[in-house]
């Protein structure tokens, strides 16, 4: 379900907030933010023992620093709420932002089960909002070559996926990845990505997932996973992701008559991208320029934002994301027993009837 969302008056500037005030949001959200055209940070909240860095945060941009994440989403001066939090709060700000009139934009994953993303839904619809999963690799140039490539028939039928994303977060350093009871480990993060790519090429989820978790010495999340997943017809991906080494970020689409790879899958701002077509005539490399895939993930949210049109891409793609994730960590769970995961009815990718999966902004 996608509902319309109320077109902005033209030229209103759409103002955002942030919930979180961490290196990430500093480093890579807040300057995208700035310099998109239309937008302008006006907030930032943290928890209120972290109220100084929210300050340090603000400062540059003249945002006003909320000591709680209540009084952000409360602010008559905020149309849009980045959501950069635990794992385990994504669904329940997600939906008081929603319920408070705002359009969010959430960190990946939306919610760690269906159920959270429906409610999300829910949510969204009831407000007549925008809420979209934050997945800015889909923006990138780069990945909209690859599928330019894939639809245009350059390697024939895809047949299979191989995905890996992996960096070390050291024992120790405090990182919220580390602890269970805020939604961490490396699934929920690094593997949300590697997750995505097959469902994203195939254009839908697969029929059944299997996968294997081990721990570093010490902690109580999984650190390091393989995983596999069948789409039937032949048709397969394997992936891996780690917080345990790396840094590593790289896919490859295996066609019926051609293989494309991408060897820096989540190309940062500042470095170009690269892919490399083998077929039968032989083998070729393209470079896609440097471009910041937050700043066009923010774009394009705000266009849909000021055109009154739903998210940039399907909240059924998120929903997706949630049951496979989930899926695979019931696999593990069970010492890898495949668990089925094939797309519902209502779940099919009803605007891209080529299965591309290709956001166009």
């Amino acid at each position: 379900m996608t509902t319309p969302t109320p077109a902005r008056p033209a030229g209103a500037e759409l103002r955002w907030g942030a919930l979180g005030a961490t290196a990430y949001i500093s480093g890579l959200l807040l300057p995208a933010i700035a310099r998109t055209d239309g937008c302008v940070l006006t907030a930032v909240a943290s928890r209120p023992e972290r109220h100084a860095q929210a300050v340090e945060v603000a400062k540059p941009y003249g945002a006003t620093a909320h000591e709680d994440y209540a009084a952000l989403i409360a602010d008559p001066d905020v149309d849009a709420v980045y959501i950069a939090l635990p794992n385990t709060d994504h669904v329940e700000w997600t939906v008081r932002a929603l319920a408070a009139g705002k359009h969010v934009l959430v960190e990946k994953p939306m919610a760690m089960d269906e159920d959270g993303v429906r409610r999300i839904e829910r949510a969204a619809a009831d407000a007549s909002r925008i809420a979209t999963e934050a997945f800015m690799y889909r923006f990138h140039p780069q990945q909209q070559r690859a599928a330019d490539l894939l639809a245009a028939g350059t390697i024939g039928e895809l047949r299979f996926v191989r995905t890996a994303f992996a960096f070390e977060i050291p024992t120790g350093s405090g990182n919220i990845r580390l602890d269970p009871a805020l939604g961490g480990g490396a699934t929920w993060d690094v593997g949300c990505y590697a997750v995505d790519v097959p469902q994203f090429f195939f254009g839908r989820a697969p029929d059944r997932v299997g996968a294997r978790f081990s721990r570093r010495p010490g902690h109580q999340v999984e650190t390091s996973a393989f995983g596999w997943m069948d789409f039937g017809e032949g048709r397969g991906a394997v992936l891996d992701w780690s917080i345990d080494y790396g840094p590593r970020a790289w896919y490859e689409l295996q066609g019926t008559s051609g293989t494309i790879s991408v060897r820096n899958a989540w190309a940062m701002s500042g470095e170009d991208g690269v892919l490399t077509v083998r077929t039968a005539d032989g083998v070729r490399t393209e470079t896609v320029p440097a471009a910041d895939h937050y700043q066009l993930q923010v774009g394009a949210f705000a266009r849909a934002v000021a055109e009154g049109r739903p998210g940039p891409y399907p909240i059924a793609d998120s929903r997706r994301a949630a049951r496979v994730g989930a899926a695979l960590v019931a696999s593990a769970a069970s010492g890898g027993t495949p668990v089925a995961t094939a797309d519902g009815p209502a779940d099919g990718r009803v605007d891209d009837p080529a299965g591309t999966g290709l956001v166009r902004t």
